[in-house]
């Protein structure tokens, strides 16, 4: 049996043993820059790889919507982050947000939220994007989305960094690449202590993302140049609910609810 057809069969016996709700798609990526992707597991999502053709890997993307069952109350118990900068300004806007949420998937849900409605999207790659001038100039691209979430979300003691790959979109869509049918992206990763890493895109979901996520297992400091990376299929649908910010719209996973003590 060939390794893609593996593939193909894990992808198959996976989607048809998942409930009808989750995704699981598969991709092949080509080129020398495929190397970045490697296993890559978190809690909701699971990027498998295996070697292809000559220069190509095969991508599996198996992601559940399943509740996120994470008991972690808020506030955490952990200090602010003393190696972030001083910011009196951003250390209050975090808590503002935060303030009132009893767990920790609650918190993270009412920063990611409220940063979507305080700034507002702008695939512009030329304007700043550390945590301080998306703060001052409420325009950012996904790096400045991302980077600013980690920033509001170390202010109030939760762990969270941020991750690079590629995002599945369509032509004509912010910094589409036809090489790779998508855009060059990054999205976070926040650390519940009793679930691992859960990832979340601060321009589009909260606890969870969809199978057209593929992360680098590493930082690329450069834009990648060869690679490619063709969809080859994709079943099932994720059924998250929707969250208004502003003008800005987020989907959310949903959060296990557990009897009182």
């Amino acid at each position: 049996m060939s390794r893609r057809l593996a593939v193909w069969l894990a992808a198959g016996a996976i989607a048809a043993g998942s409930a009808a709700a989750d995704e699981v798609a598969s991709y092949r990526g080509q080129g020398d820059a495929a190397r970045l992707f490697e296993q890559y597991d978190n809690d909701g999502y699971s990027l498998a790889v295996l070697p292809g053709k000559p220069g190509t890997v095969e991508l599996s993307v198996r992601v559940s919507d399943s509740p996120l069952e994470s008991r972690a109350p808020f506030p955490t118990g952990l200090p602010r982050d003393r190696a972030l900068p001083p910011s009196p300004e951003r250390d209050a806007f975090a808590s503002r947000l935060a303030s009132g949420a009893t767990t920790q998937a609650d918190a993270v849900e009412r920063i990611l939220s409220g940063l979507a409605a305080f700034v507002r999207y702008d695939p512009d790659r030329v304007r700043r994007q550390e945590p301080s001038a998306v703060f001052a100039e409420r325009h950012a691209n996904c790096v400045g989305l991302s980077e600013l979430a980690v920033d509001l979300l170390r202010r109030v003691g939760i762990s969270a960094r941020t991750v690079q790959g590629v995002l599945k979109t369509e032509p004509g869509s912010a910094a589409y690449d036809a090489a790779i049918g998508g855009a060059y992206h990054r999205w976070i990763e926040v650390h519940y202590p009793d679930r691992g890493y859960v990832f979340s895109d601060p321009s589009a979901s909260v606890n969870g993302v969809d199978a057209r996520y593929l992360p680098f297992s590493r930082r690329a400091y450069v834009r990648p140049r060869a690679l490619r990376v063709v969809p080859l299929a994709l079943t099932g649908k994720l059924e998250y609910r929707s969250i208004s910010a502003g003008s800005a719209h987020l989907r959310a996973r949903a959060t296990a609810i557990f009897p009182a003590p």
